[in-house]
This record gives structure tokens, C-alpha cells and sequence, in this order.
């Protein structure tokens, strides 16, 4: 144990350890014991354990590990799978090695702060006392005890990566790095330190997303995936991650591993033959009952509005869907019950900000519903306070649970897509206008999809609210 301790000590054992594996779990493993595992520890003096609890290369699953060697190496993982965690452990390694300064990309400047250094997995979490760098918002710098140091840049402000040369950087998430990724583009022009047999290294971290650039980041010949030379792909599963993942969302993405949208945001797999309907694979179950009657049986129910903010002639309707959930006679892998959509009643129509406020309240009302949920990206506070208002004019009282959009609505669709696909939304009844919405559904922002936008805002409270893939 002392020896493997030593710089460098856990190259040639990870070597044969399996990629979901990393030391630590194969020595658990071989121990086979609580005797076995203090007999192998238990030699350790105070110094020796606290460097062990440091070592990241000791707890990193191999995976998690790139390699020594690459120009451009994307880890390109499902969510959960600890990928920050991956990009701030290679960070920590490079600033120790005390080579250049580093330069650190992130979709916003609010995202390289809270997420890739403050973070829970992010850089000052990892790094152990004796090597905690000093960050400095001001500067937009991260600077270690020996000197070296990263500058943060926004991928949103493309034209700002210049300056200083660096030697390395990481980029988090570039799929979401607005521009059409722009600022992988200008990358280069930071990563300036380096020689032809050490030259400048780029780790990116995210989950896969069928892009364009992505695709000319990587291959030289992108139908049959060939990589460029220099670059390295890794791919992994959120599932590889299960022991830090709550059992809930465990067992939802095990359940959702194989619809289209599971392959890529839980298996980490890179799709580019994207279908132009998002729900074109969508197994929608149908009730035949009276919908008052069924709605007994669920768990909760709710009603979700997508505002229109004008019922001039020609302008959208503002959705407003009624559904529920009941926990389904089928299980995940962890004994979860997984959750069931049904549809209830479609009472979207063209009105005044106060005609609809007042038809989502009574159906709030007659349903017995718990929530009223309403999406507040156009009105914001007066959405809120105009339901408050009305509702206090007919003295009752409801639950409003505002939500706002902040990213693009192919992004919200595509895990309650996942659930159609797996056959977990009923309609309770016919719902033709809804229904035709929803086979249409492409995501694009400015097409007429109330409706559609209604119903995906209710799926996400019913379902995934309480998950790290809720948007």
C-alpha cells in the first residue's frame, strides 16, 4: 500500500482494472471483508491516510482518466457521471505539474464559477489543503500554491479567449456554448504553449449532442467515426455512477437507458441520425374511462399553463393541460415504482390574460389538483400575480409553482419523449388538437406548440422536478 502510494503508484494497477472500476472499488472488492479491508489499511499512519483521502487517482473510476497523451480529448460521458469531477481532478494534476497556465471555459461566466470551481465536484472541492489554489473572480483567475495559474473565460463572449498563452485548458459542456460554439474556434488562439511531442492539451467534458462542430471537433471522416489525430474520445454511462446518485433518478434512467433520448443522455452515446418529430417514437398509451372517475386513482394531479401573452386573432393559445401520475405496477432496478403520466383534459384556447387565468383555476379546482404550474418566461412576476389576484376575486386559494424555460424547448421535450417512448403516458380520452401537436413537435422555437409546451412543463413537475435532468 505504501508503494502504490508513491508518485505515480496507481499508473499500472488501474491498467487492469475495468472502466467502470477505479483502485478504490477493486480493493474493496478483493477484500472481500471488513477484516481483510482494516488489515490493509489499518498499517497506515495519520499522514499516509490523509493522503490517500486526497488522491484522486486513487478514487478515479478509469473512465474518468484520460490519458497522458492527446491534443483534444473529449469526455463525453451521460449526465451524472461525474464529468466535472473528471475535468477538475485533470486540472488539479496539470497545475501540479507546474508546466503553464491553464485556461479554464465553461457556457457562462456564472457556470466556470459555480460549477467547475466552487461546485461540489469542482476544482476547490477536490484539491487537498496542502494545495488549494486562491480564487480570485476580480482577475478571473485560479492561482496554486507553486505559481501556476488559469484564467476563466465565458464561452458566451467567444471574442475574449485571448491574452496570455496556455499550455492546457478545459472546456466544460461546449455543446451548450452559445454562437454555434464559437469559442471553440478560438481556442487556439490561447493554447499557444507546447512542442510537437508535448503540445498543448484541451480536455472537454459533456454530454454528447448531435452537433455539427462536434462532429468536425472530432472525426476526420465523420461517417465512419474516424478520430483525428491527437484526439482521444471517452464515453461512459450515468450508471457508472450509480453509488452517488440518488435511487430515484437511478432507477428512472435505468428505465429510460434505451429510448433515444436515454442512449444519449444517460448512456453517453453520440446520435447524429436525429429525427425531425422529437415524440415520432412515442408509445401513447389509451384510457378509455370517465376522466373525473380515473383521476381518483392518481397520485397527484395538476394543471400546466403555457401562456400566451396576447389573444389578439391569429396569435397562439395559451395551453392549458390537466394530468396526473400514479406510481406504476412496475419497478426500476432499485424497487422505485416508476411514475405514470395521464393526460386528463385539454382546456387550452385563444383569451385575455384574465380569461385564461380564470379557466386554469377552475380546472384546478374541479380536478383537485395540488399545483398550478405556469411557465413565466414572457410576463415573469405579473404572471404570478395576476392568478393571485383572480383567485383571490373568487376567494380561493391556489398553489402556483412558476417555471421558466432556460434553454431551448427540444431540450425540455426530449426526456418526457423518452418517457412516451417507454409507454408511460396516457391519455385518458381523445385529445386530437393536443395529440397533433405533439406529432409535429420539433423543438423549434416560434412554431405554435401551446399546448404541447403545456403538457411538457406538467410531465417535468410530475416527474423529473426532483432530477438532475429536469430543465
Amino acid at each position: 500500500m505504501r508503494s502504490l502510494l508513491s508518485k505515480g503508484g496507481w499508473g499500472k494497477f488501474a491498467e487492469g482494472l475495468a472502466p467502470h472500476e477505479s483502485p478504490a472499488s477493486r480493493m474493496v472488492q478483493t477484500a472481500g471483508s471488513r477484516v481483510q479491508l482494516a488489515k490493509l489499511f489499518g498499517g497506515l499512519d495519520d499522514k499516509e491516510v490523509e493522503l490517500l483521502v486526497y488522491d484522486l487517482d486513487f478514487w478515479a473510476r478509469r473512465e474518468q482518466s484520460p490519458p497522458d497523451k492527446f491534443s483534444t480529448c473529449f469526455v463525453m460521458a451521460g449526465r451524472g457521471f461525474g464529468k466535472t469531477w473528471c475535468g477538475a481532478r485533470w486540472v488539479i494534476k496539470k497545475a501540479w505539474q507546474a508546466k503553464s497556465v491553464g485556461a479554464l471555459v465553461g457556457p457562462t461566466a456564472a457556470d466556470v464559477r459555480d460549477t467547475m470551481i466552487r461546485g461540489a465536484s469542482g476544482i476547490l472541492a477536490l484539491s487537498p489543503p496542502w494545495f488549494t489554489p486562491k480564487y480570485e473572480p476580480s482577475k478571473r483567475r485560479v492561482t496554486w500554491p507553486n505559481g501556476v495559474y488559469a484564467i476563466c473565460y465565458s464561452a458566451d463572449k467567444p471574442d475574449r479567449l485571448r491574452g496570455p498563452n496556455a499550455g492546457w485548458g478545459w472546456g466544460d459542456e461546449p455543446a451548450s456554448w452559445k454562437h454555434d460554439m464559437a469559442a471553440v474556434d478560438q481556442l487556439p488562439l490561447v493554447l499557444r504553449i507546447g512542442s510537437r511531442e508535448d503540445p498543448p492539451q484541451l480536455l472537454l467534458t459533456g454530454t454528447p449532442r448531435p452537433l455539427k462542430k462536434i462532429e468536425e471537433l472530432l472525426f476526420a471522416n465523420a461517417e465512419t467515426q474516424e478520430l483525428k489525430p491527437g484526439v482521444v474520445l471517452r464515453t461512459g454511462s450515468s450508471l457508472s455512477n450509480f453509488a452517488n446518485l440518488a435511487p430515484s433518478a437511478v432507477a428512472n434512467m435505468r428505465a429510460l437507458a434505451n429510448t433515444r433520448w436515454g442512449q444519449q443522455e444517460v448512456l453517453g452515446r453520440l446520435l447524429f441520425d436525429v429525427p425531425g418529430a422529437i415524440f415520432g417514437s412515442a408509445k401513447w398509451g389509451r384510457v378509455e374511462a370517465d376522466p373525473h372517475e380515473y383521476a381518483q386513482q392518481l397520485d397527484r394531479r395538476i394543471v400546466s399553463v403555457d401562456p400566451s401573452p396576447t389573444s389578439e386573432t391569429g396569435s397562439d393559445e395559451t395551453g392549458i393541460i390537466v394530468q396526473g401520475c400514479k406510481s406504476s405496477a412496475l419497478f426500476g432496478a432499485d424497487g422505485i415504482p416508476l411514475k405514470r403520466v395521464s393526460v386528463l383534459a385539454d382546456l387550452s384556447r385563444r383569451a385575455s390574460p384574465r380569461e385564461w387565468a380564470t379557466t386554469a383555476i377552475r380546472a384546478y379546482l374541479e380536478w383537485g389538483c395540488d399545483a398550478l404550474v405556469v411557465e413565466v418566461n414572457t410576463g415573469g412576476e405579473m404572471v404570478e400575480t395576476l392568478i393571485s389576484t383572480v383567485a383571490g376575486e373568487m376567494g380561493v386559494s391556489v398553489n402556483v409553482k412558476p417555471v421558466r424555460a432556460t434553454s431551448a424547448k427540444s431540450k425540455r421535450a426530449e426526456p418526457v419523449s423518452a418517457l412516451a417512448e417507454a409507454g408511460r403516458v396516457e391519455f385518458v380520452g381523445t385529445f386530437p388538437k393536443l395529440e397533433a401537436q405533439l406529432s409535429k413537435f420539433t423543438g423549434i422555437n416560434g412554431r405554435r406548440d401551446d399546448r404541447a409546451d403545456a403538457f411538457c412543463w406538467g410531465v417535468h413537475d410530475l416527474v423529473f422536478v426532483e432530477q438532475f435532468f429536469a430543465v
